[in-house]
Formats: structure tokens, sequence, C-alpha cells
């Protein structure tokens, strides 16, 4: 396998009682990439992350990794944590890094980096749900691993922690760390990951970055306009008309789709009209790629 290879799955397949989760999976992930394995609940991330991690073996196929996969240098945290409730939060830490063979003058730093600190010596029965979370992105990050493997990190989180942990990864993003995560919502994906694998059905729909594949699927950008309530759409949408692929009219906010190379034209022709309010321009993204694979593919 090429050096700057650090896993790759070749033609997996899954099956669980009989039934096949898992179909000709095929992912190739390089040294210091960031990805995400994004997809409905049931979709297959789950599986796919614990056969990365040697917890599953494939039905058939291949998958081959360096050798961080048996060492400390990767951090994993699990979707569903079952701790030892009877412990405290540093108890835990110190537990974790005696596995990991890793010296405990680092894991006061961690639980600070994480914000969970201040309830370093509360049993973890008291925890709650986004509490536990942090409590387990910090032993992933025990030992400063290469590669980090995060399953659903975001559930359970509120904005504030859900921020946390986006400025925690994209640091180590930056900092040359290879980041894989698996996740249902998408808010702020963008922002900490170059790369997407869409899982649909236990198939990969699509992969690839991100970029790239919001620009192959030719997906519309919008305009959100909010109109003055005396004002018809009529006039705005006659004016635009060569201009746009669709639109949708609610409550006096008129949203118009259009493909990326319209978006000068239109700005100039509707930015004198006086019954407009305000605008409100969105570029395709990551979610507009996801709704338009779930429904469409």
């Amino acid at each position: 396998m090429p050096k700057n290879i650090l896993i790759d799955y070749k033609n997996v397949n899954f099956s669980y009682k009989k039934i096949q989760t898992l179909f000709d999976i095929n992912i190739t992930i390089k040294k210091g990439d960031s990805i995400a394995i994004v997809g409905h609940n049931g979709a297959g991330k789950t599986t796919l992350i614990k056969l990365l991690i040697g917890i599953l073996q494939p039905s058939s196929g291949t998958i081959h990794s360096i050798e961080y996969a048996q060492t400390n240098k990767l951090g994993f945290m699990p979707e569903h944590s079952a701790l030892y409730n009877h412990l405290s939060g540093i108890e835990l830490m110190h537990y974790f890094a005696k596995l990991k063979s890793v010296d405990f003058g680092s894991i006061d730093g961690i639980l600070k980096l994480v914000e969970i600190d201040f309830a370093a010596n509360k049993k973890i029965l008291h925890y709650s749900k986004g509490m536990k979370q942090r409590l387990m992105f910090a032993q992933a990050l025990l030992s400063d691993p290469e590669i980090l493997i995060l399953d659903e990190p975001y559930s359970g989180l509120d904005p504030n922690s859900r921020r946390l942990f986006s400025q925690i990864l994209q640091k180590l993003s930056a900092k040359g760390k290879s980041i894989i995560l698996s996740s249902h919502t998408l808010e702020g994906l963008a922002d900490i990951v170059d790369n997407v694998v869409f899982i649909k059905k236990g198939r990969v729909a699509l992969s690839g970055e991100i970029k790239t594949i919001i620009d192959d699927l030719d997906l519309d950008d919008k305009i959100k306009l909010a109109l003055d309530k005396e004002s018809s759409a009529d006039e705005i949408i006659k004016s635009v008309q060569h201009l746009i692929t669709s639109y949708t009219l609610f409550n006096n906010k008129l949203t118009l789709f259009y493909k990326t190379t319209n978006n000068i034209e239109i700005l100039k022709t509707i930015t004198n009209i006086a019954s407009i309010q305000d605008i409100d321009i969105n570029k395709a993204n990551i979610n507009d790629a996801y709704y338009h694979i779930y429904d469409k593919l």
C-alpha cells in the first residue's frame, strides 16, 4: 500500500445474521485527510467505523490500514459510551491513560481543553449526556493520536459544545492530524472536513472533496428576498425568469434558485427594486448536496 494511504476499503461487504448491511464499499483515505461519513440513521456509518478499528470483520473484501490502527496513534470516540458510573471523570481518564501507557501529566490540560475540568472529581453517574461526550472526547485525545476517529461526536451536544468540538477539530486538522467522523447532521461539517462520503442504504452514494461534489452536482445557489408587505413578487419573478431555475414564495419571502453563473446578472436586476427590504445570498453547500443525494439518488 502506498505510504500516503492511511486506510483503504476494497470491495467491502458486511452481513449481520444473514442480512447484508454494507455493499461493495470502496473508500481511500490519505494521511492528513479530514473526512466525514454522512448518512441517515441506520445507513451503515457506525458499521464502517467498527470495521475500520477491528471490532467487526468484513464478510468479504479487504480493509488495509497502516500501523496506527493497533497503536496509541489512534484515538477513538464511540457513539454509545458504556462508562463506569462509579468513577469520577479524572479516575476514568487515569484508567484510559494506563491502558494507553500515557503519562498522567497531560490529563489536566486535556480536560481543560474540552472544558470538562470543572467536573473532574464528580462521579460520572451525575454527568449529563453532553458532559459524557466531552469526557469521551477527552479520552480520545490522550496520547496525541495521529488519527482521530469519532462516531457521531455531536450527539447530545448543545450549540456551545458543538462549537468547542469544531474548534478543537479544526486546530487538529491544521496540524496534519487525520480526522474521520461520522454524522447524520451537517451543521458546521464543512468547517472541519474537506472530504465527505455519503452513505445511503449501506452503499457509497457519492464521495470526494466537498467543493468538487457541489460543483459536479451542479447545485443551485439561492437568494432569499424579504419583500414589502404591499408588494407583489410577480414583477421580480418576471424580471429574472430567464435567469432562475425555480422559486418559492411564502409570507412575503421570495427565494430564487439559480446557477452560479447567473449570480451577478440577478443581483444587477433586483438591486434597485424598491419593494425588496433585505437580500440574503446562499451559495450551494454540503446541506444541499445531502438533500440532493437522499432525495434524488
